[in-house]
């Protein structure tokens, strides 16, 4: 193998680990408080499955399940904010829990924080 080929190999294996650190995928941070209000988040779990709401990512397509967490705040430590987030593009939304005040039980979601995906997009979704 000549000088040539040697720096054209070390060329070619520089831009390959220029584009693998770019392409590495970090969890982005959850909110550490809300309005003054601390809050202590359990570790993320596989969301369950339903089959009448679509599991894949809208960013990228990723067929799911996402990922998700609850975090607990005030003095009995009640689930207050919850966070999803996408396995493969990290793309994560926060939301602030609200019980609904009329009709059937249920929780309002009102988002608070959103980190967008951390990777190109396929297609440019």
């Amino acid at each position: 193998m000549g000088d040539a080929e040697l720096a054209a190999l070390q060329a070619e294996v520089e831009a390959l680990r220029v584009e693998l650190a770019a392409q590495q995928r970090t969890v982005p941070a959850l909110p550490s408080e809300h309005d003054g209000t601390p809050i202590t988040w359990r570790p993320w779990t596989s969301a369950p499955l339903l089959s009448h709401v679509d599991a894949a990512c809208p960013q990228c397509a990723h067929p799911g399940p996402s990922l998700l967490t609850f975090g607990l705040a005030g003095e009995k430590q009640k689930i207050r904010f919850q966070a999803n987030r996408c396995p493969a593009c990290q793309e994560t939304r926060v939301y602030r829990r609200e019980p609904a005040a009329y009709g059937l039980p249920r929780v309002i979601l009102h988002e608070i924080a959103y980190h967008p995906p951390r990777s190109e997009v396929p297609g440019g979704r």
